[in-house]
């Protein structure tokens, strides 16, 4: 079984691939990146959001 990446970089990945002013090469690879991991994009979102425990604490 693969370990996953840390989660901050999981989210940092996250946010590259839906800012359209970064250049769609490096968003297309970050996005690979994702999908080799998580399976899709909404899978990586999910993962994020099943595993941030700061947003739990914060609510």
């Amino acid at each position: 079984m693969q370990e996953l990446p840390p989660l901050t970089l999981v989210k940092t990945w996250l946010e590259v691939v839906q800012q359209l002013e970064i250049p769609i090469s490096i968003r297309e690879k970050r996005s690979k990146l994702l999908t080799y991991y998580f399976g899709s994009i909404k899978q990586a979102q999910r993962y994020v959001e099943d595993n941030d425990d700061y947003r739990i604490l914060v609510s």
